[in-house]
């Protein structure tokens, strides 16, 4: 019996799944347990495992195409088992940038579509965006050659075609303007990013903290030819680890019936990708020392630059730390990750003239931003928090 191969949900909050590649072509064997797939959500790249042994068949889904959760894509057929439908994949643009709302367009959409935005019988491709412009400026696609591959038809080549709707002047002509779209990491990050900044009154608490210590100690080991030296931002991480025992209200999250305070810290540590910006998570870091955590701490930055991360990886968190310092930045002001309370923005640690006993002395500063959520966390505590975050890096562990 042929076994339904559907877009996987990665997340619990995940709705729709990118296919960046198939394994394996439409009519080769496939073995239970061995690569299929390629998806990428929001969050990562996941390689997808054929979920029964067989012949792939009636492929629905292209490269690039975005697909809800649960749809059907392909088909595994047993062995001796016959497709009992021709193949009818999805119309998509050949590109990856322009495809993936063809993936989701309902087939009464396509139906009800103006004859010059359907394939004519000289097999005519062209982009979503490009489909949309020449439905809204009444151009006909079929009289346009496209610049995109194989010839498909791009939402530029359309605006080329179009009337000007205003005079323009001759001598400098206008540059076009070009919209790119939003990857799916993009999107949530911007949808997030807006939700916390409209819905959770932040305030912001900062200070100077004196890394001299946390440098000494990471140039001794470094002499002393240690192989994993913990990373300054290690530190910081282990030393908000730290600081959350003593102050739960900020390892807690905003809800109706109350404040939820988290009997585990899990900490997250924002990583930039091109994409966007995740933010992989270190489970029960109230369990971990220092060397501990800064292992764990550079297997997730990997898997998050690799765009490995499964959705245990970071999902959970209940505190986050931005660090901008190795992009030169000396302070900035973060915005609260919801559902947790608080992000600590951390800027670059570098040398400064400093008061010192009535003296001018050299130290090796960086500056603290917190962000606090002010329905469960009030500025007192938040300013204490933060002294306690930098009494242990100022005095760290041996």
């Amino acid at each position: 019996m042929a076994t339904n191969v559907i877009m996987p949900a990665l997340g619990v909050a995940q709705q729709k799944g990118t296919l960046l590649n198939w394994r394996k072509a439409e009519g080769q064997s496939v073995t239970k347990g061995e690569p299929l797939m390629e998806v990428e959500t929001d969050k990562a790249t996941v390689e997808i495992e054929a979920p029964a042994s067989g012949i792939l068949a009636r492929v629905t889904a292209k490269d690039g195409d975005e697909i809800p959760v649960g749809q059907t894509i392909a088909l595994i057929l047993a062995p001796g088992e016959s497709p009992s439908a021709p193949t009818k994949p999805v119309p998509t643009a050949p590109t990856r940038t322009t495809s993936k709302a063809a993936a989701s367009a309902p087939a009464a959409k396509a139906a009800s579509a103006p004859a010059s935005a359907r394939p004519t019988a000289g097999k005519l491709l062209a982009s979503p965006a490009a489909k949309r412009i020449a439905r809204e400026k009444g151009i006909d696609l079929s009289a346009l050659k496209g610049s995109g591959p194989e010839g498909s038809i791009l939402a530029e080549d359309v605006l080329r075609a179009a009337p000007d709707e205003a005079p323009r002047p001759q001598t400098a002509p206008a540059a076009q303007e070009k919209i790119l779209p939003l990857s799916s990491m993009r999107r949530i990050v911007g949808q997030r990013m807006t939700q916390s900044k409209q819905s959770v009154p932040h305030f912001y608490i900062g200070m100077e903290i004196d890394m001299t210590a946390v440098s000494r100690a990471r140039a001794s080991w470094k002499d002393q030819g240690a192989d994993n030296v913990p990373s300054i931002n290690d530190f910081i991480l282990h030393a908000c680890t730290q600081a959350l025992k003593d102050f739960p209200s900020l390892n807690s999250t905003f809800t109706e019936q109350g404040i939820k305070l988290h009997a585990d810290i899990n900490i997250g540590m924002a990583v930039a990708l091109d994409e966007g910006l995740v933010v992989p998570v270190i489970r029960h870091a109230e369990r971990l020392g220092l060397m501990e955590l800064a292992v764990q701490s550079r297997e997730l930055a990997d898997k998050a630059q690799k765009k490995k991360l499964f959705p245990l990886d970071y999902e959970g968190g209940t505190f986050t730390v931005s660090n901008l310092g190795m992009l030169g930045v000396d302070s900035f002001i973060a915005i609260i990750n919801p559902p947790q309370c608080a992000i600590l923005a951390v800027g670059r640690v570098a040398p400064r003239v400093v008061a010192d006993d009535g003296m001018f002395a050299i130290k090796s500063l960086m500056t603290a931003t917190l962000s606090a959520d002010h329905r469960l966390v009030d500025g007192a505590v938040a300013a204490r928090f933060l002294q306690e975050v930098k009494k242990l890096l100022e005095r760290p562990e041996p």
